[in-house]
């Protein structure tokens, strides 16, 4: 989960209570926020938070101190911040690489340390929690006392400006080859260049890889202007938000509009009308066990900082704008639980007369194991969760359609694996100074995208296992193959398969009596190999279990 330090003297001024280190320590881990340390560092109290990803308006010391107002009962419902309109424009050209941009003002601001270290640690936050490393969300915060509307935001074909952290001009294309951020982020533009100027042909951003000089902002600024531009509407939108909103519990700090023209519309940023979710207070008390009273749920959700009116027998919840992770009734539980508190749940026996025994399936499973422990393989158990370099990259295979996680707790963790293999291929890679020959399986759940089920996805328990030593070869894995096919009674052909991670004719595929595909077989590809920082050949299997036992 992502960590966030915050002066305690910051919090304190924001919630406008002093805290004792016991307090927050007992406090706010039952709001859903990990204290994780309490430290010192240059005379000034630290505390490290450990923030769920699902609460990125956590992520500052502003969106803390709002949640935890609420939470322990000083400042209820939903927090009110008033828009003043202006004549400011931000005018968007046909930008293809990152077609969308939200923009705010936010005046008056003390940006003092605290504001300006809290601001910078936000927008980083924010660029990964929500913009999966500035791919869909990239943030610009800028002084706009250093330039003059109107801004426009275009695509060219190169640009020269001071980027920011430099004292002389460079080119886009020098940015993208030479600068730190432009290495970093330069895979995501394509042809041209996305850019955000004034009415004056300024640079503010070259989005999403760096802002421009002219625009720092320091202790001396106090007029923020907040671009977001990405390629998910609704996530940029939220990231303006959560900022603004941020921004906006500052001592003086007045949000401002900008209307964003695009060729075929307009919008007015930043939008701060709360959504609404219609829940029985019936089913609120299902879901939890409770018997509480409709006035005792909207109570609690007004700590949760939302708000309520009752329907009948329903409660229409007023969610606030910056709230990202709400969809339906379940989250509005969770917000009740939370505020109800978790500690007040006592654990309970279900009354039932039956009694628990393994599912024939899991039976099955548990018989190859045994067989697979038998021929001197050792189980492994890895995440279901990982990247597409592991996937898809070091495997040599080009067929990236697979299920993404929208709010990764970590950028290494948001693929579906389909597959067992490249994580088998990992495992060898990390305990490959154990002595040889390694040879290890797994048994787990793989997940493929099939769009004749309601949620768009099917689930297949498969087994994968892989030897590396110096002597592995095709008719090891073979014979290990057939072996657990014969104990497990599977009537099967082989026939030759091209896998992109296998050497080509040195890789069969498995075929039952009905000529249902159940897998492979063979040795992986040297480049495979060196992709996984291996020295000996590896060879593996993988089977459909779903197909053989089912």
């Amino acid at each position: 989960m992502p960590t966030v330090n915050i002066k305690k003297y910051d919090l304190e001024r924001l919630v406008n209570m002093p805290l004792d280190d016991e307090y927050i320590e007992e406090k706010f881990p039952m709001m859903g926020v990990e204290v994780e340390n309490i430290y010192e560092e240059e005379g000034e109290k630290i505390i490290q938070f450990s923030v769920n990803p699902n609460r990125p308006d956590y992520l500052s010391a502003e969106g803390l101190a709002r949640g935890f107002r609420g939470f322990i009962g000083i400042d209820l419902g939903l927090s009110k911040y008033e828009i003043e309109e202006t004549d400011i424009k931000l005018y968007v050209e046909d930008v293809k690489t990152r077609p969308y941009i939200a923009m705010a003002l936010v005046k008056g601001v003390i940006v003092d340390e605290y504001v300006l270290e809290s601001i910078i640690n936000l927008q980083e936050k924010l660029h990964w929690v929500l913009g999966r490393d500035r791919k869909k969300v990239a943030i610009g915060i800028h002084d706009f006392d250093k330039v003059k509307p109107p801004f426009y935001y275009k695509e060219v074909d190169d640009v020269k400006f001071i980027p920011l952290g430099e004292n002389k001009e460079m080119s886009a294309k020098e940015i993208l080859e030479k600068h730190e951020k432009g290495i970093k982020y330069r895979h995501l533009i394509k042809d041209k260049f996305p850019l955000i100027v004034d009415k004056n042909n300024n640079v503010l951003s070259l989005p999403p890889i760096i802002n421009g000089e002219l625009t720092r902002v320091t202790t001396e600024t106090r007029n923020l202007l907040i671009d977001v531009t990405g390629t998910d509407k609704f996530l940029v939108e939220k990231a303006l938000n959560i900022i603004v909103t941020a921004l906006g519990e500052r001592k003086y700090a007045k949000i401002h509009s900008v209307e964003v023209i695009y060729p075929n519309y307009k919008e007015k940023y930043p939008n701060l009308k709360e959504d609404t979710i219609d829940v029985s207070y019936n089913n609120i008390n299902k879901i939890l066990g409770t018997n509480l009273l409709p006035g005792t749920i909207l109570n609690y959700l007004r700590r949760a900082k939302m708000d309520g009116t009752f329907l009948g027998e329903k409660i229409r919840v007023y969610i606030p704008a910056y709230r990202v992770d709400i969809f339906g009734e379940i989250d509005i539980a969770e917000e009740v639980a939370i505020s109800y508190g978790y500690d007040k749940f006592k654990g309970e026996y279900p009354n039932v007369l039956t009694i628990g025994e393994l599912d024939n399936f899991e039976k099955k499973l548990d018989k190859i194991r045994d067989l697979m422990v038998g021929f001197g393989f050792y189980e492994v158990i890895n995440l279901m969760l990982s990247n597409d370099n592991i996937l898809y990259n070091k495997m040599k295979i080009e067929d990236k359609e697979y299920i993404e996680v929208l709010k990764p707790a970590s950028m290494e963790h948001r693929i579906l694996r389909k597959s067992l293999l490249p994580l088998l291929m990992e495992t060898l890679r990390i305990n490959q100074h154990k002595e040889y020959p390694i040879k290890i399986f797994e048994i787990g759940d793989c997940i493929e995208i099939d769009l004749s089920k309601e949620n768009k996805a099917k689930e297949i328990k498969k087994i994968c296992a892989v030897i590396l030593d110096n002597e592995a070869n095709f008719n090891d894995i073979k014979a290990y193959t057939e072996g657990l096919l014969r104990e497990l009674k599977v009537k099967y052909k082989i026939e030759s398969y091209n896998h992109p991670s296998f050497i080509k004719g040195r890789c069969g595929k498995i075929l039952d009596e009905n000529n249902n595909f159940i897998g492979y077989f063979g040795e992986i590809h040297p480049e495979v190999i060196t992709n996984f920082e291996l020295e000996f050949p590896v060879v593996a299997f993988e089977l459909n279990l779903n197909n053989i036992l089912i």
